[in-house]
């Protein structure tokens, strides 16, 4: 995933900016893992988490209805 793309999703799911944004962007984009995503961010792993799977079940859905 790109920047731009990952922008565009996180507005469309009204994911708002700061250090738990950053941590999904670094997880999709950067490919890091959560954990090190969380840590390089500096947010708590679980909320980390609970915002990239947040962000995949967004995308998964916008996959399935453009197909």
């Amino acid at each position: 995933m790109t920047d731009a793309q990952f922008t565009a999703l996180a507005q469309l799911l009204r994911l708002r900016a700061g250090p738990t944004r950053e941590a999904v962007r670094l997880h999709l984009v950067q490919g890091l893992s959560v954990p090190d995503a969380a840590r390089a961010a500096g947010v708590d792993y679980q909320l980390a988490l609970k915002a990239a799977y947040r962000v995949k079940a967004g995308l998964a859905l916008i996959k399935k209805i453009s197909s």
